[in-house]
Order: structure tokens, then C-alpha cells, then sequence
């Protein structure tokens, strides 16, 4: 198994059991304690967990989602740069999914394409996608409050049946071990089908989210395109991106 895997099976045997043994983790995953060891002392030093005698848990960061109101106000001017930028992206007679969040909700709008269907599951982009007269699916599911986002099965079952041209997904954290990730795990499910059901599909996520980390992982980091401000103290090499100024490393 792959340090990358290890380390998201370890994030998420955290999540789901609060802690974990280093014996356990031997068992489950088929290592050695000398590397179970080696992997809980680099993911404490990258804050992902913390460690205690024979063991380690999630680290004590919260990892509440912050309330969609609190969340539009952080790095609004680079929020409103990214949304135009994606906006210009899409095309007349597209198939498009806008996810949930402060982010997409930005992107709305700056879309001029003509004759587009837009799937989300955002509750506050309905109003602004109405006013402007744009063929809106939204899923069906349960309503989470914090982000405004429509979850649960029945939002999974109806994204299993459609499929995109583009697709716009937020983010809470980009990791160069862990990928993609955010805090709710009915959200994610979502996020990832998504992803995989659009031909093109894109991460908007401001610079704050690179070396970030939330507990549930989406997907890997080559699944997507990035579009963002500015990159930060990221390995370039390891992702795909377009910058609000126009750079790219897009072949």
C-alpha cells in the first residue's frame, strides 16, 4: 500500500473511531510498526493528528464547517476573482454542476453562456439563478445548515444519473498526501461523483486552502483542475491549475 493510502485510511479509521492503535493499524493495513510509526510522526508534524503513547487520534483543530454567512466574507476579493474567472469558462447549451459554497456562489453572476443547464446543490445560488433566468436542477436530499448545502442519499442517487460537461467544486483543503478534502462526509460523496461524471471538471479554491487538511478526502489532486488566486508554498509540479492572472501549467 502506498504512503498516500495509508495515510487516508489512517484519517479515516480517526474519523470514524475517534483513535487508533498503533497494533491496530499494523493489522489493517499490513505495515510495519517501524513505518505505522514513521507515517503518525510526519502527519503530527503536518498537523494532521497527534500522537499518544501507542497511538494517535485526530488532532484537536476543530473541524466545524464555519456558517456559509461567516465563510463569504473571508478573502472575498480573491472569492469574486475566482468566480469570474470560472464563469467565463462555461459555454452556450453546457451541462453544468455548481456545487455549494461561498466560492460558486461568486461565479453566478458573471455567467453569460446562453442556453446552459445548472445543477447544484446550493440553496442560496437558487435565488440568484432564478433572477437570472437559468435552467436550474436542484438535488433533493437533506439541507446542512452550515454551508447551505443540500446532502444525503437521495441527492447521491439523483447525481448517479447526470453527467457534465464542466463541473465547479469547492474545497476546504488541498494536501499534497491526501488530495482534496472537506469537513462533511455526506458532502463529499457528492463532491466526488461530481468530479467523476464531468468531462471537465475544476476545484475552485482560494490560496488559503493549499496545506490545509479537513477529515474527509474527496479526491486525489490529479482528478481536477485548480482555479485559483495564487499558489502558496505548494509543489506545483503535483497539480493542475490557472491562475486569476492567467498562469497555468495546462498542456
Amino acid at each position: 500500500m502506498s504512503k498516500q493510502n495509508r495515510w487516508s485510511s489512517i484519517i479515516d479509521l480517526c474519523r470514524t473511531q475517534e483513535t487508533v492503535t498503533v497494533d491496530e493499524l499494523c493489522r489493517l493495513l499490513k505495515a510495519s510498526p517501524a513505518t505505522i510509526r514513521r507515517d503518525l510522526q510526519d502527519m503530527e508534524d503536518l498537523r494532521m493528528l497527534e500522537r499518544f503513547h501507542g497511538g494517535a487520534r485526530l488532532s484537536g483543530s476543530s473541524y466545524n464547517e464555519p456558517a456559509m454567512l461567516i465563510k463569504s466574507e473571508l478573502n472575498a476579493h480573491e472569492k469574486r476573482q475566482i468566480g469570474y474567472a470560472a464563469a467565463r469558462l462555461i459555454r452556450d447549451n453546457q451541462m453544468v454542476y455548481i456545487d455549494a459554497g461561498s466560492t460558486t456562489f461568486e461565479m453566478l453572476q458573471y455567467i453569460n453562456a446562453r442556453n446552459i443547464t445548472v445543477v447544484t446543490t446550493g440553496v442560496p445560488h437558487l435565488t440568484i439563478l432564478g433572477q437570472r433566468s437559468i435552467s436550474t436542477i436542484v438535488l433533493g436530499g437533506k439541507l446542512h445548515w452550515p454551508t447551505e448545502a443540500i446532502t444525503g442519499k437521495t441527492a447521491v442517487t439523483q447525481m448517479e444519473d447526470l453527467y457534465f460537461d464542466i463541473s465547479f467544486v469547492g474545497t476546504n483543503g488541498i494536501h499534497d498526501q491526501i488530495g482534496f478534502t472537506t469537513s462533511n462526509e455526506l458532502e463529499a460523496d457528492t463532491k466526488a461523483l461530481a468530479i467523476r461524471h464531468s468531462r471537465n471538471p475544476y476545484i475552485l479554491a482560494d490560496s488559503s486552502k493549499f496545506n490545509k487538511l479537513s477529515p474527509v478526502p474527496f479526491a486525489r489532486l490529479s482528478e481536477a483542475i485548480i482555479l485559483t488566486d495564487t499558489i502558496k508554498d505548494f509543489d506545483e509540479s503535483s497539480i493542475r491549475f490557472i491562475t486569476t492572472s492567467g498562469k497555468s501549467n495546462l498542456e
